[in-house]
């Protein structure tokens, strides 16, 4: 068993940290990323996130795991077919990688090669059952493998009940496929999350929240104009529009983030935009302010 897998499994709390591969085949800076993240349960690999072309998350974890960290391989379903997502999921298994979180992926079109084929074979929940056949030791196929896979198996959730509920059906769906943890989006209506949280316990699974980092006023505007499924309250914009130090307002407002879920969820998961530096900051605040209790 993983780490992250004894310690969610126990009923522990867990904090995981976003990290993205390399745009290259060079690996210092990636490490020094991940040395600056030491001590968190896990890291997780992101997949060509927002569609754009890095070093392959399969890669990428298992430079971390040869480094001494435990990495979360995020696997994507938009460059692949079934037969390549397979393939790389036997790799990840021989390599000894044991945690794996599945995803549909971001559309090609919002990234740095528009001119890329999507392939989109499979969603996410088509992936976790072509997982749980793996798990049994037979291919999508009903074919024998030598041996099953044993990943530690997560997915993804928008935490958002103003959205609608269908994302708790999709859950269950998910649940059904053979998720054993949630990953979530970030939501900055800190009520509709924590209101999220509370109708989604029933399920009975492990839900890590997401805590996206904002530290400056205009990505906040950004994210709230463009990123579909996110809304930034106005209150919260005007926060950053009108903060001398929007970096510190943003290291603040995601400390207030975990300590208004903490009793809701399993963990969290800090991700950052160019930013990874700011994550040991709000995992020291975050500990004072919780030790100050």
């Amino acid at each position: 068993m993983s780490r992250l897998s004894e310690k969610l499994l126990s009923g522990q709390k867990v904090i995981t940290a976003e990290i993205t591969p390399p745009k290259g085949a060079g690996v210092k800076k990636f490490l020094l990323r991940a040395e600056s993240l030491k001590g968190l349960d896990a890291l997780n690999v992101t997949d060509c996130q927002r569609a754009l072309v890095r070093m392959s998350s399969l890669a990428a974890s298992r430079v971390l795991l040869d480094h001494g960290y435990e990495p979360v391989f995020q696997l994507t379903c938009r460059d692949r077919n079934t037969i390549a997502l397979q393939a790389d999921l036997m790799g990840a298994g021989a390599m000894g990688i044991a945690n794996l979180l599945c995803l549909t992926g971001d559309p090609v079109k919002v990234g740095d090669s528009p001119n890329s084929k999507s392939v989109f074979e499979l969603e996410a929940v088509g992936l976790l059952n072509i997982v749980k056949k793996l798990q049994g030791g037979r291919d999508n196929e009903g074919h024998k493998m030598n041996a099953g896979t044993k990943f530690f198996v997560g997915a993804v959730v928008n935490p958002s009940i103003a959205v609608g509920r269908g994302q708790i059906d999709r859950m269950g769906k998910k649940i059904e496929g053979g998720a054993k943890f949630f990953q979530t989006q970030a939501n900055y209506d800190l009520e509709d999350f924590r209101t999220f949280l509370v109708e989604a316990k029933p399920l009975g699974t492990k839900i890590i929240a997401g805590v996206l980092l904002l530290n400056t006023y205009e990505m906040a505007n950004y994210i709230h104009e463009n990123i579909p499924g996110i809304r930034i309250p106005e209150e919260v914009l005007n926060r950053f529009k009108h903060s001398t130090n929007a970096e510190q307002t943003g290291i603040e407002f995601a400390v207030e983030t975990m300590m208004y879920l903490q009793d809701h969820c399993e963990g969290f998961h800090l991700m950052s935009i160019r930013a990874e530096d700011l994550i040991p900051k709000i995992i020291e605040n975050y500990y004072a302010r919780r030790n100050a209790l």
